[in-house]
């Protein structure tokens, strides 16, 4: 199912850009690709099981819940386990043309609070994905520029780069997607630093055929740095779940 494969993406991660099947050369057409991509996320609801895993900390396991609630893709995340981590709660608000929103609960704090740009910058509960790295890009915060083609895992993959109008409000410098059109899959993302090098570098992993379609299920951070790698894997996906619009709320965060 291909609404399944772009949706799963978005969501956890969170969050790639998929391919058009027919992908145009010049970066006009490359901002084009991806606002097209963006508009066409699915609006499905579904209910699965997350794990963010390294080997550094002990596995977080997490509920996942997504939803398209007025006007914005919504992703509601929360820690099951470990013991000091359960109760930690995300809510994410993303939308195409307009400023997204993110909320987040700590397990000591009474209020949600939404999240800060100096939070987006922190990594996501100890792994090598920052908070960032799992929403939606703003569409209008970034100039694109078609660099060619390119072989990921046997498949040809068109390259895009995405460099920030504002710098000062990116932790990236600029990012570099490999997008494969035949299966509309994003094979990998490259991050930059502000001096333009290489900092980290995301992959799929682990590709799975759920409703007859080949979709991503597992995912890997390499920070280029350190050496570190994260991962993150989904497991059941339940699409007859109860998805309510009240999960997708600030104070639903305080249940």
């Amino acid at each position: 199912m291909r609404k399944f494969t772009r949706g799963l993406t978005a969501a956890v991660l969170l969050m790639g850009i998929a391919a058009s099947t027919a992908v145009a050369d010049g970066d006009a057409d490359a901002r084009e690709l991806v606002r097209k991509v963006l508009e066409a996320l699915p609006k499905d609801s579904f209910e699965a099981r997350m794990t963010v895993s390294s080997g550094h900390f002990e596995p977080r396991e997490l509920r996942m819940v997504r939803r398209y609630v007025e006007g914005a893709h919504g992703t509601y995340l929360e820690v099951l386990s470990p013991n000091d981590l359960e109760g930690i709660r995300f809510l994410f608000l993303e939308r195409s043309n307009e400023p997204n929103e993110q909320y987040i609960k700590v397990k000591a704090s009474r209020t949600a609070i939404q999240v800060s740009e100096e939070v987006r910058r922190q990594p996501f509960l100890g792994s090598t994905f920052y908070v960032s790295d799992l929403v939606m890009p703003d569409l209008d915060d970034y100039s694109y520029k078609y660099l060619g083609k390119d072989v990921v895992e046997d498949r040809t993959v068109t390259l895009v780069e995405m460099t920030p109008k504002d710098p000062e409000k990116d932790i990236y410098s600029k990012t570099i997607v490999a997008l494969d059109p035949s299966d509309m899959l994003v094979l990998r993302r490259e991050y930059f630093d502000k001096d333009g090098q290489k900092i980290k570098v995301w992959t799929v992993d682990k590709l799975e055929q759920i409703r007859n379609t080949l979709s991503p299920t597992g995912q890997k951070m390499l920070d280029l740095r350190t050496g570190d790698a994260s991962r993150l894997d989904v497991g059941k996906v339940d699409f007859e779940a109860e998805v309510t619009d009240a999960i997708f709320t600030p104070k639903y965060l305080l249940r």
